[in-house]
């Protein structure tokens, strides 16, 4: 998901919280979501979420992969990667397949990787 191509990511944006905009409740849905403002309450997206610098995220997150470059109080599960960037700060437990936080990032919780069994081990 997020590689060396992240503007063309970027550019697909197809759900966008302004930093204006504070939401009260719970948001479901799919496409690349950004995050720009304040939400309380749960996100359930069945794609991409970037929070940008100056969101706010009280709740707790469950998408595909995600990038955290605001503030998050809750616990995130990601079926991919999480990606915490050097202004991100993370509060609450993280369950992922993949994890990097930058220098400067922060994660306060318990990390729980997802791993993915080979064929052979499951069948013995």
């Amino acid at each position: 998901m997020f590689s060396d191509k992240d503007s063309k990511n970027i550019e697909r944006i197809e759900t966008l919280i302004g930093e204006q905009c504070n939401i009260v409740g719970n948001l479901n849905g799919g496409g690349l979501l950004k995050v720009d403002g304040s939400i309380d309450g749960d996100i359930l997206w069945q794609d991409d979420v970037i929070l940008g610098v100056f969101s706010i995220f009280n709740g707790n997150l469950t998408c595909k992969s995600a990038i955290v470059s605001g503030k998050v109080t809750g616990n995130i599960i990601c079926e991919e990667t999480l990606i915490i960037e050097s202004s991100g700060k993370v509060s609450g437990d993280i369950t992922v397949k993949k994890l990097v936080v930058k220098e400067g990032g922060m994660l306060d919780g318990k990390c729980t990787m997802i791993v993915e069994r080979a064929a052979s081990d499951v069948l013995g």
